[in-house]
C-alpha cells in the first residue's frame, strides 16, 4: 500500500511540474479569428526596428504579415495574450487578431530585441 501511494504522489507532483513549465502567456491557448480581415498589415523586421514602427489600423479582425530580412524576429502584441508571429531569416509569416479601438505597443519579444528599440505603436481606432 505504501508503495502504490509513493507512486501516485510521484505521478501527481511530476504533473505539477510540467504544468507549471508553462510561460503563462496563453500561447498555446491562442485561436486565431475566423473569416476574413478588414485589413492585412506587412511589417518588415531587421536589426532591431520594425517598419512601419507606427500603424493605424480599424478596429476588427487584423492579419499581420510580418516578413524578417536577417535574422528570426517575433511580432507581439502587449495585452494581447498568446498571439505571435515568427519568421526566419527571409521568411514571412502571418496571423489574424480580432482587436478592439485603443493604442497598443507591438515588439519582438527575441532576447535582446526589444531592449534595443525592436517595438512600435498600433493605434485601433
Amino acid at each position: 500500500m505504501r508503495r502504490s501511494f509513493a507512486a501516485a504522489a510521484a505521478v501527481a507532483l511530476g504533473a505539477v511540474a510540467l504544468v507549471g513549465c508553462g510561460s503563462g502567456d496563453g500561447m498555446n491557448d491562442y485561436v486565431q479569428p475566423k473569416g476574413k480581415p478588414i485589413k492585412t498589415i506587412e511589417i518588415e523586421g531587421t536589426s532591431y526596428k520594425f517598419t512601419p514602427s507606427k500603424i493605424t489600423a480599424p478596429a476588427g479582425v487584423l492579419e499581420f504579415t510580418l516578413k524578417s530580412e536577417d535574422i528570426r524576429h517575433s511580432f507581439r502584441i502587449k495585452g494581447v495574450n498568446g498571439f505571435m508571429i515568427e519568421a526566419g531569416a527571409g521568411q514571412s509569416a502571418s496571423k489574424k487578431v480580432e482587436l478592439t479601438a485603443g493604442k497598443y505597443t507591438f515588439y519582438c519579444d527575441i532576447p535582446g530585441h526589444e531592449s534595443s528599440g525592436m517595438e512600435g505603436t498600433l493605434t485601433v481606432k
